[in-house]
C-alpha cells in the first residue's frame, strides 16, 4: 500500500486537532489530543466501486484531481474526476472548531453520459496513539459506526447515511474486501487491525449527484464518541462547516490590515536571477498574509500555549530530527509575528507555556513537546533561545501586556538574564560555546551572541517597566559588554564572522591547523581533548540578525552592510533564486530557505530598499504551494516548494515582511541603533484587553480580569 511522502499538500485542525493531506485528498496523518500530540492513522484512504467492479481508490491511476482552500478558511475542497466515467468527486475537509469533529462532506456527481450505480468505499487502518499493539476495532450499532479505541483513546467514524455493510480484521484481509467491495460484515477484532465501511448510493443518471457526509469523533470514552456523533448528525454536515467557517472568520476580522498600494509593472531585468519579471497583486500578499494567519492557529496547542514548528512528516527520524516540536527560537518569531499582526492571546498563550517549561538554571532546553516535556534532542544548550524568547517578551510587554505582564513572568526573565550574565566566555566576553542555530555544530555564533545582547537589552527594558532600576542597569551592562565583545571578536575584513572557536574533530583541526589556521585545543569533560578552530569566516544568512531583528548594528552600518552583500554573492541560488543558509549547505540537498529569503527582505527594508524588499516578497508569494502554504525549501532549479509544508517560522517571517511594508506603524517599533521590531529600553505601553475572539479562550491576554492577573 506504499508509504508516505514527506510533502503533503495541505493540513486542516482546530488547535486539537492536526490533519495531513496529500493533493489527492488523502487524510495521511491524525494527531490528537494536541498538535504534536499522537499520530493515529496508518491507511485512511476512500475509493468509488462503479458497476459493480473494484474499487478505485482515490489514490490511484484515472483520477485527475484539483485541490484548494476555500478563501480565508482552513476548510479545504480537493475535486477528483475519474475520467474514464465522469464521475466526480468533491471532497470538503475541516475540524471543528472546539469540538474533536473531523469532518468530510462528499458530492459524487454523474458528469458522464451514461447511468452508473456508485458505491463508496472507506478503509481505515488506525493504529491508535502510534502503537500497532492492543488496538480494537469494532462496529458499534448503537451509533452505526466503526471505532478503533486503545487504552483511553477512542476514534469512532460514523455518516449521516447508515452504513451498508462493515468489515473488521487484519489490515491485508480487510484491504483486499474492501477492494472488491465485498465486506465481511459486523464484528469486533484485536491487535493490529482494520476496518472498512461501503455506502451503496444507488444508480446515478447522468447529470444526478449524491452526498454523503462522513464523521470522524474522538474522545476519551466510548459515551464521548457516541455522543459527538449524535451532534453530528443532529447539527448536520453543512451545520457544522458553516459553524467552522463562521470561526474562521471572527479569526481574520482580528488582523492588523495591510495598505498594499497597486504595483507598477517593474522595467528591466530582475534584480537577482530567479527573482519574478513583474511584482505579486495586491490581493495575492493579502491572501498570502491571512493564510499565514490561519496557519498560526493551527500549529498553537490551545491546551497548552506551544507553537509547533511543522506537522510531523518523519516520525521516524529517518532523514531528520522531526519537525513536530516547539522551539523557543521558532517561537521567538512566531510569536513576533503573532503580537505584531494583532494575535495577542496567542502570544501570551506562549510565554505562558515558556515560564513552565524554563529550567531551573534560567535557560530553556533545545526543544519541548507541546506538554512542556523534553524533545528528543542532539544538542541541549542553544543559547540564542533563551535570549530570543525574553525578547519576545518583551515585545508582547510593549505592545499589550504591560506592567501586569511583566510582572507575571518576571522570575522567569531575571533568571534568564542573570543565566546569560553567566554564560560568557571570559577569555572573547561572548556567549560560551553552544549549538548553532542550525543545529548543525557548536561554537561561540555572533548570532547567538546578538540574540543574548538583544535578551539583555529586553530583560532591561522589562525591568525598568516594573521599577526595578538596579537589575536594569546590570542587564544594560552586560548586553553593552556583549555588544563590545561583537564588534571586536567578530569583524574581519570588513565583515562579520560566523563564529568563533568552532568545535571540529580531531582531524579536520589538525588539517587545517597545516594549512595555516588558528586553533585551540582545551580539556573537555572526563578530561577528553576538544578541538576549536579560532575563526568560522563561512557566509552564513544568520548574520543578518545582528541588525534585523536584535539591533546589535544599524542596517546601515557599514559592516552589516558589508557582510549582508557579501551574504547575497555568496548564498543567492540561480537558476530559481532564493537564499541558501550558509555556504556549503548539505541538508536536503542545500536549497534556498524561503524563511532566510524573507530575512533578507526584512533587512532591505531596514535599510530603506523598499526594491529589494519588494523583490524578496514577490519570490516568495510566487513560491508559495498550490494550496497557498510556504514551505521550509524550495527546489534551487524549479523553485517549487520541498520538504516541510508548511513550516510555521516561514509563515512567520513572510508576516513581519508585509507588516513591515504595509503597515509600517504596527511594525516599525523601534528607535535608535537596531531595526525590525527591537524593543526600546523603557517603553512598554499600558495595558489593554485588545479584541477579544468568544469562541477562542486563549484569545483573551494577560490585561483581561475575566482570567484574573496573568
Amino acid at each position: 500500500m506504499g508509504t508516505k511522502p514527506y510533502l503533503i499538500s495541505a493540513v486542516l485542525g482546530n488547535s486539537r486537532m492536526l490533519v495531513t493531506l496529500t493533493s489527492d485528498g488523502e487524510m495521511q496523518r491524525l494527531f490528537w489530543p494536541h498538535v504534536d500530540g499522537e499520530q493515529h492513522v496508518e491507511r485512511l484512504l476512500g475509493g468509488l466501486a462503479i458497476d459493480g467492479g473494484p474499487v478505485l481508490w482515490q489514490d490511484g491511476d484515472g483520477w485527475r484531481h484539483s485541490q484548494g482552500y476555500e478563501p480565508d478558511q482552513n476548510v479545504l475542497v480537493t475535486r477528483s474526476v475519474l475520467e474514464t466515467t465522469g464521475i466526480a468527486v468533491t471532497y470538503v475537509d475541516a475540524a471543528v472548531p472546539g469540538r474533536d469533529l473531523l469532518v468530510r462532506s462528499l458530492r459524487i456527481a454523474n458528469e458522464g453520459t451514461q447511468p452508473a450505480r456508485v458505491r463508496y468505499v472507506l478503509y481505515q487502518w488506525l493504529r491508535v496513539d502510534e502503537n500497532p499493539l492492543s488496538n480494537t476495532v469494532l462496529f458499534d450499532e448503537a451509533v452505526d459506526a466503526l471505532v478503533h479505541y486503545r487504552r483511553g483513546t477512542f476514534i469512532g467514524m460514523g455518516a449521516d447515511r447508515p452504513i451498508t455493510d462493515v468489515a473488521v480484521g487484519d489490515p491485508e484481509e480487510v484491504w483486499r474486501q474492501a477492494g472488491r467491495a465485498v465486506l465481511s460484515g459486523p464484528g469486533i477484532r484485536h491487535g493490529d487491525v482494520a476496518g472498512a465501511a461501503l455506502w451503496d448510493l444507488g444508480t446515478l443518471n447522468p447529470g444526478e449527484s449524491r452526498e454523503l457526509t462522513l464523521f470522524w469523533a474522538l474522545g476519551r470514552r466510548i459515551e464521548d464518541i457516541r455522543a459527538l456523533l449524535a451532534l453530528a448528525r443532529t447539527t448536520g454536515g453543512q451545520g457544522l462547516l458553516a459553524e467552522t467557517r463562521a470561526y474562521w472568520t471572527r479569526w481574520l476580522s482580528r488582523a492588523v490590515p495591510l495598505e498594499v498600494p497597486p504595483a507598477e509593472p517593474r522595467e528591466g531585468p530582475p534584480l537577482l536571477p530567479g527573482l519574478p519579471a513583474q511584482p505579486a497583486s495586491p490581493e495575492a500578499i493579502v491572501s498570502l498574509y491571512r493564510r499565514s494567519l490561519l496557519v498560526f492557529k493551527l500549529m498553537a496547542d490551545e491546551q497548552t500555549g506551544a507553537v509547533i514548528a511543522a506537522p510531523e512528516v518523519d516520525p521516524a527520524f529517518v532523514t531528520c530530527g522531526g519537525y513536530a516540536y516547539c522551539w523557543g527560537r521558532d517561537a521567538a518569531y512566531i510569536t513576533t509575528a503573532m503580537d505584531l499582526a494583532g494575535y495577542h492571546g496567542l502570544a501570551a498563550a506562549f510565554y505562558r507555556w515558556a515560564v513552565r517549561t524554563q529550567e531551573p538554571e534560567g535557560w530553556w532546553m533545545h526543544r519541548h513537546l507541546s506538554t512542556g516535556q523534553w524533545g528528543p534532542s542532539w544538542g541541549l544548550l542553544q543559547v540564542d533561545e533563551t535570549g530570543s524568547i525574553l525578547y519576545g517578551m518583551a515585545l508582547h510587554a510593549r505592545l499589550y501586556g504591560g506592567k501586569g505582564f511583566v510582572e507575571s513572568v518576571w522570575s522567569s526573565v531575571s533568571r534568564a538574564a542573570e543565566w546569560l550574565i553567566r554564560y560568557r566566555d571570559p577569555e572573547t566576553g561572548l556567549p560560551q560555546s553552544s549549538w548553532d542555530l542550525w543545529e548543525e555544530r557548536q561554537a561561540q555564533w555572533t548570532y547567538s551572541s546578538a540574540a543574548v545582547y538583544a535578551g539583555l537589552t529586553a530583560a532591561a527594558a522589562m525591568a525598568r517597566t516594573i521599577g526595578r532600576a538596579a537589575e536594569a542597569e546590570r542587564y544594560e551592562q552586560a548586553a553593552a559588554e556583549v555588544r563590545e565583545a561583537i564588534l571586536r571578536e567578530t569583524v574581519r575584513d570588513g565583515r562579520f564572522l560566523r563564529g568563533r572557536f568552532q568545535m571540529v574533530s580531531e582531524a579536520a583541526y589538525r588539517e587545517a591547523v597545516a594549512a595555516g589556521r588558528s586553533g585551540r585545543i582545551r580539556t573537555g569533560p572526563k578530561g577528553h581533548p576538544i578541538y576549536e578552530l579560532s575563526e568560522d569566516p563561512t557566509p552564513d544568512l544568520s548574520l543578518l540578525g545582528l541588525s534585523v531583528p536584535f539591533g546589535v548594528v544599524d542596517a546601515d552600518h557599514p559592516v552589516m552592510v558589508r557582510t549582508a552583500e557579501h551574504l547575497v554573492d555568496a548564498l543567492w541560488a540561480p537558476p530559481g533564486g532564493g537564499l541558501r543558509r550558509y555556504q556549503g549547505d548539505p541538508y536536503r540537498g542545500g536549497n534556498p530557505w524561503i524563511l532566510g529569503t524573507l530575512w533578507l527582505g526584512q533587512y532591505a527594508a531596514a535599510r530603506g530598499d523598499l526594491k529589494m524588499a519588494r523583490a524578496m516578497l514577490d519570490w516568495a508569494v510566487a513560491r508559495q504551494s498550490a494550496t497557498g502554504l510556504l514551505a521550509e525549501q524550495v527546489d534551487a532549479v524549479s523553485g517549487e516548494p520541498v520538504w516541510i509544508l508548511p513550516l510555521t517560522w516561514s509563515h512567520a517571517m513572510y508576516v513581519l515582511l508585509v507588516l513591515q511594508l504595509f503597515a509600517p506603524k504596527r511594525a516599525h517599533t523601534t528607535s535608535g541603533g537596531g531595526s525590525g521590531v527591537a524593543v526600546p529600553a523603557g517603553q512598554v505601553l499600558a495595558c489593554s484587553p485588545g479584541r477579544a475572539d468568544p469562541g477562542d479562550p486563549a484569545a483573551r491576554g494577560p490585561c483581561d480580569r475575566r482570567r484574573g492577573t496573568d
